[in-house]
């Protein structure tokens, strides 16, 4: 019985631990206030950090995250009614990305990779909101990295989590487009 309590104790603190290391895996920030604003444009840039990068990935896996990344975030916007031809301009950013597995790229510089390895992967996303008229709307981030292996691993593609990211970004800036102003 004396050996019980420290065992109960020990479980907790890990509990603790893992609950922490959950709620970090992301981040997000935004200086938006604007309601119900409709968007015409967006776009994606990558970051200079993510151009320079010459081993881990090249041009090709940039531009299909660039397109992969428009797609989820004008498909969350339509299904809002928040797109429009007359609308503001959204400039999207990607700060970080972290593939799970090795892309081509990598593979064929670094001899002794494998499609099979796995890691956590995950994305960072800054978006800025300009009106129609040029007033600066704000700016939002977020970031998501995935924080323990799950159960998918043996079916994710290398940007899987990165996709992750890509929508849960959607989501919460249709969240914030949509938002009641706080009274």
């Amino acid at each position: 019985m004396r050996f019980l309590k420290p065992l109960i104790t020990a479980l907790s603190l890990g509990a603790l631990a893992t609950g922490a290391a959950q709620a970090s895996d992301y981040e997000f920030s935004t200086s938006i206030e604007a309601q119900n604003v409709k968007i015409s444009t967006i776009t994606v840039t990558a970051s200079d950090a993510i151009k320079g990068e010459n081993v881990r990935w090249g041009s090709r896996d940039i531009e299909i995250l660039n397109k992969g990344l428009v797609k989820k975030v004008s498909n969350r916007l339509q299904s809002h009614n928040l797109m429009n031809d007359d609308g503001a301009r959204l400039e999207l950013t990607l700060i970080e990305i972290t593939p799970n597995r090795p892309t081509l790229r990598e593979m064929s510089k670094r001899h002794g990779l494998n499609y099979a390895s796995f890691g956590l992967g995950g994305a960072e996303v800054e978006a800025h909101l300009i009106a129609a008229d040029g007033t600066d709307l704000g700016t939002m981030r977020y970031r998501y990295y995935a924080s323990q292996l799950y159960d998918y691993s043996s079916g994710a593609t290398t940007w899987y989590d990165a996709r992750r990211s890509f929508d849960r970004f959607a989501r919460r800036l249709a969240k914030e487009l949509t938002a009641s102003p706080a009274s």
